[in-house]
């Protein structure tokens, strides 16, 4: 009897000692730091490759530098205003590209050009009365302006620039008070203004004069802003043919 009562007594001390043991290991894996964990959020590639690319600038129907506007027309009465050409006046009638006109020269003297109108230039032949005749080309830079090269057998760089004279002129700008000017191929100009007055002076090159008696006011033509510039401080601006 107590030699089963003893090997009883070593088994329960046996299952005692092996639960004790159990029981002190720590629960949860392991106690030194744990690696981290790696996190859901995928690292940015290089370039910004995983972003929406760039929209492409909308097409123009415009290339730059570039314009398809027709230059005004020329048809109408211009002033030789300056270079060798000599004083005259020069009648255009356009029809289409196609331009022909009559010289008119100061001393009398009458000519023909004919052309045609290739972007803003004018490519022209002419002849007159005198025995000259040559070719070129007059390009149109603002509206009131042409001007360009000529050439013949004699002359090899020749010049001729014409300002649009003729026509409505606005004073101040203002469209109620309008000057209607007239010139001939002298360079002798008519004014009639608002209140149907008369006035005068003539063209001198570049440059308009009004007189009055034995005063003299001198104007200059601004091409670019379609006026005339007067000494006093005045202006005119251009107000059409019609």
């Amino acid at each position: 009897m107590s030699r089963m009562f003893r090997r009883l007594a070593l088994v329960i001390i046996s299952i005692l000692c092996f639960a004790t043991v159990a029981f002190a290991q720590p629960a949860g894996g392991r106690t030194d730091n744990p690696k981290p964990k790696p996190t859901s959020k995928a690292p940015a590639k290089s370039g910004g490759t995983s972003a929406k690319p760039p929209r492409p600038p909308a097409s123009s129907s415009r290339t730059s530098g570039q314009s398809n506007a027709a230059p005004a027309s020329i048809d109408g009465k211009w002033w030789t205003s300056g270079n060798d050409f000599g004083s005259s006046e020069v009648i255009f009638t356009q029809d289409g590209l196609r331009v022909s006109g009559e010289i008119h020269y100061s001393d009398g003297g009458t000519g023909t050009v004919t052309g045609t109108v290739v972007g803003k230039r004018l490519q022209f032949t002419f002849s007159d009365s005198s025995g000259r005749s040559g070719s070129g080309w007059l390009e149109q830079s603002w509206n009131l302006f042409l001007g360009g090269p000529w050439h013949n057998s004699q002359v090899r760089d020749g010049s001729w620039t014409l300002t649009r004279v003729e026509g409505k002129w606005c004073f101040g700008g203002n469209r109620s008070r309008v000057r209607t000017v007239t010139h001939n191929a002298r360079g002798e100009f008519r004014t009639i203004d608002e209140y149907n007055e008369p006035g005068g002076g003539h063209l001198e090159g570049p440059y308009i004069f009004l007189e009055d008696g034995d005063e003299k006011l001198k104007g200059d033509f601004d091409f670019r802003a379609n006026r005339v510039n007067w000494a006093s401080g005045f202006f005119w601006t251009w107000c059409g043919r019609n």
